[in-house]
């Protein structure tokens, strides 16, 4: 068996050039909005698998 990573890109719109202005909340409701409006395979490519590794098993 085998673990993955993946990154997932998204954006979120703040006032502070340092995004310290971004919240959990405003994290997670553009990452369900950007999730969300992807059709199957438009999220398949905007999934990028950066590492893998074995996982043990019994």
């Amino acid at each position: 068996m085998y673990s993955h990573a993946f990154d997932f890109a998204f954006e979120v719109v703040s006032r502070e050039r340092d995004a310290s202005d971004v919240t959990p909340e405003m994290l997670r409701a553009a990452l369900i909005k950007r999730a969300s409006t992807l059709s199957q395979s438009e999220l398949a490519e905007a999934c990028d698998c950066f590492d893998t590794a074995e996982v043990p098993h019994d």
